[in-house]
């Protein structure tokens, strides 16, 4: 049940701690720093291959995609 997503964990590591050791190790590489970061969308689940997946988007000035 907990692969299938029926249950969620909520437990330590708590998932804003994933977010910004994350966030700070990629500062340099994907953005300059990681204030320039507007939108943050996060989940945390059971898995057989645990990892942490990122998408990002450029937003240009108009805040648009």
């Amino acid at each position: 049940m907990r692969i299938a997503g029926a249950h969620r964990p909520i437990v330590k590591p708590d998932t804003d701690n994933y977010i910004k050791s994350t966030l700070d190790g990629l500062n340099g590489l994907l953005w300059e720093d990681d204030n320039q970061i507007v939108k943050i969308v996060a989940e945390k689940y059971y898995s057989d291959h645990p990892r942490v997946e990122i998408e990002v988007e450029e937003v240009n000035e108009d805040g648009n995609t």
